[in-house]
């Protein structure tokens, strides 16, 4: 996809920035629960399909007419294995995701990208775990490596971000009732540069991403739960002139998760973007399927 002038260029930088977003949002973003630790010696191997679409793009809050439109799918294969140090329990991880991303810009052949994405890993540390009150409190940094497809000509499609990140989340979980779960997440990323976004160095301040969730059973096996979802901070800049200026967006997630057996879970999300202020307003659905032994 060929850069252009004007409004196109900051609708494409913001694409690019916010499709970064849409797709650490199907890697990483928790469902209700994750947060409550497995015991010890337990491993789990989850796999993540999402389909997403855009409805609406926007530009520092404004809705641009006839803007882009956006599709994205992503597949995502997440293990997971719970031990013990000393008095703490600890998860360890690892996120592979891929993406098939199809940006339509009127007036320009659509652009679209299909490989894997950018690897992460994280350790969850529970530095409170109390299951008779059932609470609990962790934090989890990860690593994210550019190891992701990318072309610096089709940036805003490419699968990888061609850039090093370092997230760090923050969870409080306390249970109320019988089956109520209300959980608070604090997440915080730093971006290092990527040097070749179309031939130039883009720049990407911190970000900041605040969680909510709840959820109750509606059986012994199914519980339902919802997520709300702050962002902001991710100014971006090029050559020092800021072409994309911090995030101010609004998300909620619906989900329903059924335990099969065991050993066998299921779960069913759907996901809308409240309110947008740079780039995509996107909606679609996430099946998870884990796998636990």
């Amino acid at each position: 996809m060929k850069k252009s002038t004007g409004a196109l260029c900051t609708a494409l930088l913001a694409l690019a920035a916010c499709l970064g977003l849409a797709g650490q949002a199907q890697a990483g973003d928790p469902s209700a629960r994750d947060w409550i630790p497995a015991p010890p010696g337990t491993n789990i191997f989850a796999s993540y399909f999402a389909a997403l679409g855009s409805h609406g793009f926007y530009d520092r809050g404004h809705r641009i007419d006839g803007g882009p439109r956006i599709d994205v799918q992503a597949l995502v294969l997440r293990p997971m294995a719970f031990r013990q140090i000393g008095n703490v329990t600890v998860q360890y991880e690892l996120i592979a995701p891929a993406f098939r991303t199809t940006a339509k810009v009127p007036g320009v052949p659509h652009d679209r990208l299909t490989g894997m994405g950018d690897i992460q890993a994280g350790a969850a540390f529970w530095f409170y775990n109390n299951e008779e009150t059932r609470t609990w409190f962790a934090w989890e940094p990860f690593i994210t490596f550019p190891t992701g497809r990318y072309h610096g000509s089709h940036a805003d499609v490419s699968p990888g971000n061609n850039r090093w990140t370092t997230i760090q989340d923050f969870a409080f979980v306390k249970g109320i009732g019988e089956s109520t779960f209300l959980e608070g997440v604090a997440e915080f990323e730093f971006y290092g540069d990527n040097n070749n976004y179309y031939g130039q160095r883009l720049k990407k301040s911190p970000s900041m991403r605040l969680m909510f969730l709840a959820s109750t059973n509606i059986t012994p096996d199914t519980y339902v739960g919802m997520r709300y979802r702050y962002e902001t901070g991710g100014k971006e800049k090029i050559n020092g002139d800021t072409v994309l200026s911090s995030q101010r967006s609004h998300q909620l997630a619906a989900e329903i998760t059924h335990q099969l057996n065991d050993a066998n879970q299921i779960q069913l999300q759907y996901i809308h973007d409240l309110d947008v202020r740079n780039g995509p307003k996107m909606r679609g659905v996430q099946l998870r399927y884990a796998y636990i032994f």
